[in-house]
């Protein structure tokens, strides 16, 4: 293993910010802007689809051109999802999931929840499932049936942002706020197992409290730390573990000290991980190794996303990375604002939005 500074190409390629808008037209001391957005096509375009802190669904053109805005009522910081039949779902603050028309321009139905999502909804065949603030999973039709609800342990103290739930086959898997993880069966919401990951919750402030904020990730073979597993689920803690179960019965295969704040990517046999303590490290899952660790910033770094064979990085302090393969920094460039979302990769780039309500488009 090798520890190293980040070490820029030779003649990196620049990266440029296409364009930008100003999503949620904030004023002043506004709450931060969180949502997230969704690509959908529509015939030979493609949209951009997400809602605001300014109450609004916007659809953008990939150029930056809004197509329309529908008018929510409630601001969001929800995820978005869009489903097989076209409709759009995300979720307001208050708590509501709503199905939208992009293409109509309208609400096509809506439907109550105990608490708010800040986390992405997740499809499930024509139905999707949401994982809301308060430890419940909800599994919905896309026409807005509530088919089955969960209801998780709550915590005392928690983080507003929040994991996302992973569907694989017939199975759901969640990590909740007060660090349980359960596998539930899709079709009928029934508990398969759930484990209890961390030794200690309690903390009396935020910044000391270990908490789940990326999605569990399902990797077929895994080899790390002398331990070997199959179908194994990388449990993410930011400010605590990265803490690898068994997807059959939850028991714990090993634990890594590393917070991430994103899930993992993996590139062939390379697992990559950006820590939020400014690293991004290598492991080889097949032989079990870590490969290299090299500081890329003293920020909280997101990520990372695959984007034309780079790893691509974003901090909290709004400047984003494109890296080769073996962790070299190609190129950077910095936007205003803090990024606290993974970005969306598009065919043109990769969207950012910032707590300040912009959205931009940055690529090569």
């Amino acid at each position: 293993m090798s520890v190293n500074a980040p070490v820029l190409a030779k003649e990196p390629n620049q990266l440029q910010i296409k364009w930008s808008v100003n999503v949620d037209q904030r004023l002043p001391n506004s709450p931060a802007a969180l949502s997230v957005p969704a690509i959908m096509a529509h015939g030979m375009d493609t949209w951009v689809v997400l809602a605001g802190r300014d109450k609004w669904v916007h659809i953008y053109d990939l150029d930056g051109s809004e197509v329309r805005r529908i008018y929510l009522g409630k601001e969001s910081d929800s995820g978005t999802l869009v489903l097989k039949n076209g409709l759009v779902v995300l979720g307001d603050i208050s708590g509501k999931v709503y199905a939208i028309d992009p293409v109509k321009g309208e609400i096509v139905w809506k439907a109550q929840l105990t608490a708010a999502f800040t986390g992405s909804p997740v499809a499930y065949g024509n139905d999707f499932v949401i994982q809301t603030t308060d430890n419940r999973i909800y599994l919905f039709s896309q026409d807005g049936e509530k088919k089955w609800s969960f209801s998780g342990q709550g915590s005392i103290l928690s983080m507003y942002l929040s994991s996302s739930p992973l569907v694989d086959g017939e199975s759901i898997f969640a990590l909740f706020n007060n660090g349980d993880a359960v596998a539930l069966k899709a079709e009928s919401g029934d508990l398969l197992w759930k484990r209890q990951l961390l030794l200690s919750a309690d903390t009396a402030i935020l910044s000391d409290l270990k908490v789940a904020l990326a999605t569990p990730m399902l990797v077929s073979k895994l080899s790390m730390d002398g331990e070997k597993s199959s179908d194994t689920l990388l449990m993410p803690f930011y400010q605590g573990d990265l803490i690898a179960v068994s997807a059959k019965d939850g028991s714990q295969v090993l634990s890594m000290p590393i917070s991430l704040k994103s899930e993992p990517v993996i590139q062939g046999s390379i697992l990559y991980a950006a820590e939020s303590t400014g690293f991004l490290h290598a492991y080889n899952i097949e032989k079990g190794s870590r490969m290299w660790s090299k500081k890329i910033t003293a920020n909280e770094l997101l990520g990372p996303v695959l984007f034309q064979g780079l790893l691509w990085l974003t901090d909290n302090k709004g400047m984003i990375y494109s890296l080769n393969l073996d962790g070299e920094v190609q190129s950077s460039i910095e936007v205003v604002g803090r990024i606290v979302r993974q970005p969306v990769v598009t065919q043109e780039g990769l969207l950012v939005r910032t707590d300040r309500g912009a959205m931009y488009l940055v690529g090569p």
